[in-house]
């Protein structure tokens, strides 16, 4: 090389550094979401998550790249799935539901990464975080913590004649004991009575909840992974035993399988999760960060039209607009 090329290229050499650290820098960032299985509820948290990224700034392709992988619900592969996403060396990580979330404190090994999760009922139960004033060092959050109480003024205006409320539960999973206790103190103080029936597999649903026949008046759906992947079977078991079924999710009364939901925005809380990872992804530690709970105006109340006139259901005219065909 000639000393006249060689002045050339130190002439130019600090901007060829520069334009080459420009564009490390522009490259995106790795989100990889954690989900425990694919199922619309979940999905349109997912969504929601990916949409608020975008009204924050962080646009995908150019600022963040997803790396969505779901398990199809099975619990043995949650080690596995976390593992797999860790290896991605993202920016942070999405864990979707309780267990996923619980796992990931484990099986996460690498605590620079920052975990934000969503579909998680009761975070400080679950261990996740160490209060609801504030996350964890790796964790933080969006939850979908009941409001029983609603739930159960919005049941007794559709249903003023029903006093013993069926609710299955899983005693494994954290999420149901929550739902559970809530519903079991905002009965109290409404005047109803909860009838418990544990669950443990999807096998045992039909056999279960036909022991409720002739004691319960209505069976009312949590929160619930197993239950909410199950919903096929719980509104034909329903028939079977006599009573209508009110959802804490929206898609089997659109179906036309259940009578009602009172049910809270995944989309919604998908946001919150997402206005949380923004946050992260601009410098901020996840201990500095609050777990979202919903509000009032994140639930929406839901009725159909078909499953009313099934069950001799007179809709109340303060309740007119939630009824659907």
């Amino acid at each position: 090389m000639g000393m006249r090329s060689l002045a050339v290229l130190r002439r130019f050499l600090p901007w060829l550094c520069l334009a080459v650290f420009g564009a490390a820098v522009a490259e995106p960032r790795t989100i990889a979401i954690a989900n425990f299985g694919e199922h619309p509820a979940l999905r349109a948290g997912v969504d929601g998550f990916k949409a608020e990224l975008a009204r924050e700034g962080f646009a995908q392709g150019k600022d963040v790249i997803f790396d969505d992988q779901h398990i199809n619900f099975d619990r043995t592969l949650i080690p596995q799935l976390l593992t797999n996403a860790q290896s991605k060396r993202p920016a942070l990580i999405v864990a979707v539901t309780t267990p996923i979330a619980q796992s990931s404190i484990r099986v996460v090994t690498d605590k620079s990464i920052p975990i934000v999760f969503m579909s998680v009922v009761d975070p400080v139960v679950a261990q996740i975080v160490p209060s609801w004033q504030a996350g964890s060092a790796t964790h933080t959050g969006a939850t979908l913590f009941p409001d029983s109480m609603a739930s159960l003024a919005f049941l007794k205006q559709l249903l003023p004649n029903a006093k013993r409320i069926g609710v299955p539960f899983n005693p494994a999973e954290d999420n149901d004991k929550t739902n559970l206790t809530e519903l079991h103190a905002a009965a109290l103080k409404a005047g109803l009575e909860i009838v418990e029936v544990g669950i443990d597999s999807t096998n045992d649903i039909a056999q279960r909840l036909q022991s409720l026949k002739g004691r319960v008046d209505v069976l009312f759906i949590i929160q619930s992974n197993l239950l909410q992947t199950s919903l096929p079977v719980i509104a034909a078991t329903a028939q079977r035993v006599g009573v209508p079924a009110i959802n804490t999710l929206d898609t089997p009364v659109r179906n036309g399988s259940f009578l009602a939901a009172y049910a809270v925005s995944y989309e919604r809380m998908g946001a919150a999760a997402g206005r949380a990872a923004a946050r992260i992804l601009r410098g901020e530690k996840p201990s500095a960060i609050a777990p979202w709970r919903p509000g009032p105006s994140d639930y929406t109340p839901l009725i159909s039209r078909k499953q009313a006139a099934q069950w001799n259901v007179t809709v109340p005219a303060s309740l007119a607009a939630a009824v659907i065909d």
